[in-house]
């Protein structure tokens, strides 16, 4: 029979998040849920015993043995206490040592197991709150709130295993991920291709990243264009580990990588095949001259290997340089532009000192105010000082000093031992997401998560969660919603870094997605702060919609289940995009898929295509050329209704495409 009153877990963990994030004392917190979860417990247990082992019986028991046992350790103490001062009146030292210690240690216990319950996870790392499915904010995005997640094992070496040989060079006795027999760059380009389509909804990639463009100057009031002539982009990328120099084996005068793990870990950064993948999207089909692309970690440098795998085909493209950091390389004399920051203070932190003492003005690199778009590429990692980093802590190297050490204490604070696990706390991430000349030039955030790691600077893992199952991640998110896209990441994080120890389960730490819930909807600012980190008077109500899943298995968000207005997950890799992989996929797209009169053919770059259909008796049907187009459309008005095979040949390979005649 249909019970009308939800299971008390449900309430328990929305009435928990109810009372954090009107900043109740957590003491409260703990006496009320373990009242409530008592009363319940016994209300429903003794009439019928059996009901122990309901489930919603069983996620209650926590609340109210740890409520209990509480009670009776506090109860405890106390006891052993007075035991203590009447061994004291009767002289009776041995006793009275004995009957403290008791107490002391009955009282820590019962504090531990207070914090068991409000701060920690029953394995006791530190306990998010993290409920599913109630969105915030207001969803951005040409379909609104929309995430893609591209998901191929292909693109990745599964027998990659991060290792060198320590002779002092990258070369073929190393293994590292970055390197070109680990990366599948014919599925890497698949991937963004159907990434961009899904986003967009478009019938090409020409036609996707001309909505991408249109969207965006639609809303900062440039008015329903695209891609201008002489306009710059600004592609921000993940370069942790490219610090130190020369002198402490970082890399060599070059800037190639040295391969010695002590100093140089082979850390999770963004993918350089994924960087060349949006290239060939932005020179070939956007039409994007090279010249007006600039790329790098300004705070960092770019190594060697990545450099000579874009210069290579992109020979105009700047790559960005640092003197700053590195005064003993003469950067410009390696192809590197050099990086300059501003003049005066661009940004004006929202704490005013109160959190971040050390912060309270900064300048910004130059390349920010000269372009005119921003397409950040973070890669996808758990942090020990802020559980999590993505697109919006990724511009921590955006911030002209040697290390961003005066930002961290707007995080998660102490490392490993988070300090600021309560909603409603002033986020540097927020004031981040909120600058004009940051997250406010975003054009689109590509999260890079083909080999993510559990930290800054570690190496990249396998992931063991649904549905990688021990390989690598091999993903790619995509979003307009740069609050939605950082959303679905995390949840991602926490569901893969849930371990047993604080740290290997950061992403799940308490407050670590404090500030998409002030990013999302401006009533979650904290008490005394408004977020204008650009001086000017302009705030921003909303950056875009926060949420999280459903669970892990489905991974289903409110849009997802048409029951709000939250995130929509789109899994590119279940979709039809009507791009066929077979025989070595050129990224060519045949399209409509079934069509009827025409059918068209859409590449990422000028190409000269030899085309053959066949019917399904392999006979020959149609044949021709196309002559260095992107595009090109062929008659199929005279071919009969049914199935149909298409073989497609060019300088860059061989794809085969079947597709269907109505």
């Amino acid at each position: 029979m249909y019970n009308p009153i939800p299971h008390l877990p449900d309430i328990l963990q929305k009435f928990i998040h109810w009372l954090k994030a009107r900043r109740i004392h957590p003491k409260i917190i703990f006496f009320v849920l373990g009242i409530l979860s008592t009363a319940w417990f016994l209300i429903r247990v003794v009439p019928k015993p059996s009901r122990a082992n309901y489930p919603c019986m069983q996620a209650t028991a926590p609340f109210m043995s740890a409520f209990v046992l509480y009670l009776l350790s506090l109860g405890g103490a106390v006891m052993a206490f007075k035991r203590f001062l009447w061994a004291i009146t009767q002289s009776r030292p041995v006793k009275a040592a004995l009957f403290i210690i008791i107490a002391f240690g009955l009282y820590v216990i019962s504090l531990t197991l207070m914090d068991s319950q409000l701060f920690a996870r029953r394995d006791g790392t530190c306990r998010g709150d993290f409920p599913p499915n109630e969105p915030m904010g207001t969803a951005k995005g040409i379909f609104p709130g929309r995430v893609v997640w591209m998901w191929d094992p292909g693109a990745t070496n599964e027998n990659c295993t991060n290792t060198s040989n320590n002779d002092g060079v990258i070369d073929d006795g190393d293994d590292a991920w970055f390197m070109e027999k680990n990366n599948s760059m014919a599925v890497i380009d698949s991937m963004l291709i159907k990434s961009l389509l899904s986003l967009t909804g478009a019938s090409d990639n020409v036609q996707a990243w001309d909505l991408i463009f249109r969207y965006y100057n639609i809303n900062h009031g440039h008015g329903d264009v695209g891609y201008s002539a002489g306009e710059k982009i600004m592609v921000k990328i993940n370069a942790t580990s490219a610090y130190g120099g020369v002198a402490d084996g970082r890399f060599h005068a070059d800037l190639s990588r040295t391969d010695d793990q002590s100093v140089n870990r082979f850390a999770a950064e963004t993918d350089p095949y994924v960087v060349l993948a949006l290239l060939r999207q932005l020179v070939n089909v956007a039409g994007v001259p090279q010249g007006l692309i600039y790329i790098g970690d300004p705070a960092r440098n770019i190594y060697k290997e990545s450099y000579d795998l874009w210069h290579t085909e992109f020979p105009e493209v700047n790559c960005l340089g640092n003197n700053l950091i590195h005064t003993e390389l003469e950067i410009e004399k390696l192809g590197r532009l050099p990086v300059e920051h501003s003049a005066s203070d661009r940004f004006f932190f929202s704490d005013h000192g109160a959190v971040m003492p050390d912060a309270l003005t900064d300048k910004l690199f130059t390349v920010y105010e000269d372009a005119d778009y921003l397409i950040n590429v973070p890669a996808l990692k758990a942090h020990a000082a802020a559980g999590i980093t993505l697109a919006a802590k990724n511009h921590f190297g955006s911030f002209p000093r040697t290390w961003a050490l005066h930002l961290h204490a707007g995080l998660m604070g102490g490392g490993d031992d988070p300090q600021r696990t309560e909603y409603g706390l002033y986020r540097i991430q927020t004031d981040i997401m909120m600058h004009n000349l940051l997250s406010g030039k975003n054009l689109l955030i590509i999260v890079d998560g083909l080999y993510p790691g559990d930290e800054a600077l570690a190496v990249p893992g396998k992931w063991t969660s649904t549905p990688f199952h021990g390989d690598w991640c091999s993903s790619v998110f995509i979003s307009l919603d740069p609050v939605a896209v950082e959303s679905v990441c995390h949840d991602f994080l926490r569901s893969e870094y849930n371990g047993p120890t604080i740290a290997t389960s950061r992403p799940n730490w308490a407050g670590v997605d404090d500030y998409l819930h002030q990013a999302a909807d401006s009533s979650n600012w904290p008490e005394g702060i408004v977020y204008d980190p650009d001086d000017d008077g302009v705030l921003i109500a909303s950056m875009g919609v926060h949420e999280h899943w459903n669970d892990a298995e489905h991974k289903e968000y409110t849009r997802n289940l048409h029951t709000g207005e939250g995130i929509e997950l789109i899994k590119a890799h279940e979709a039809n995009t009507g791009i066929d992989p077979v025989e070595g996929n050129m990224g060519i797209r045949v399209f409509p898929n079934p069509c009827q009169d025409w059918v068209h053919l859409s590449c990422r770059w000028p190409v000269t295509i030899n085309y053959l259909i066949l019917d399904q008796a392999g006979r020959e049907v149609i044949s021709g050329v196309s002559c260095n187009s992107p595009q090109a459309s062929i008659d199929t008005k005279q071919l009969p209704a049914g199935c149909y095979i298409m073989i497609l040949n060019s300088k860059d390979g061989c794809q085969k495409v079947n597709f269907i005649k109505q």
